[in-house]
């Protein structure tokens, strides 16, 4: 019988063995891919960017004007729906632009940042709609604060959106810019 423990011993080392290499072929095949890097998430983020930057701009100079043509013509209802047009095309190119990002994989390693970030860049662009809606109403007037209580939370928005983008290295994704 110590004959047959030794050949069972020898087939379960010889195996064990086998396993191992076998396992680490499989480690050199499947990890020999790269992670995909936030370097590579903030290049393709930043084409992203590059593509819409122009329309952000556009749309928010014309959405920004749009307020002061509403106040300086006297609150008349074509501004109203002007200036809510105006706001909603902004709010929608913001929408475009973080469902690009948002489609591009996402680094492991990043993946509370960019969910930050792109939370960030959902609720400028719920701001923005809101504000709108509001000016839909033609209720928004010079003693209104709707406008201004806007316009400070959209800043913050913006701030926490700019300092991801800068942490993620991503580049002129904002109108600002």
């Amino acid at each position: 019988m110590t004959t047959s423990r030794k050949h069972v011993g020898w087939w379960i080392a010889a195996l064990a063995g086998l396993a191992g290499i076998g396992g680490l072929i499989f480690a050199i095949i499947t990890g020999g891919e790269d992670e995909f890097t936030v370097e590579e998430w903030a290049k393709e983020a930043s084409a992203a960017c590059d593509a819409l930057h122009g329309d952000l701009v556009r749309e928010n100079s014309e959405a920004t004007t749009s307020l002061d043509t509403l106040a300086d013509g006297g609150y008349q209802p074509t501004d109203y729906q002007a200036a809510a047009a105006a706001w909603d095309a902004l709010s929608g190119t913001e929408q475009k632009l973080t469902g690009e990002m948002g489609k591009i994989k996402t680094p492991n390693s990043h993946e509370k940042d960019i969910d930050r970030l792109l939370e960030g860049m959902n609720d400028i662009s719920d701001e923005d709609h809101l504000l709108a809606e509001e000016l839909r109403k033609e209720v928004i007037t010079d003693e209104s604060k709707v406008v201004t209580d806007s316009d400070a939370r959209r800043a913050e928005l913006v701030t926490q959106v700019e300092k991801d983008l800068k942490t993620l290295n991503v580049r002129h994704c904002l109108a600002g810019e």
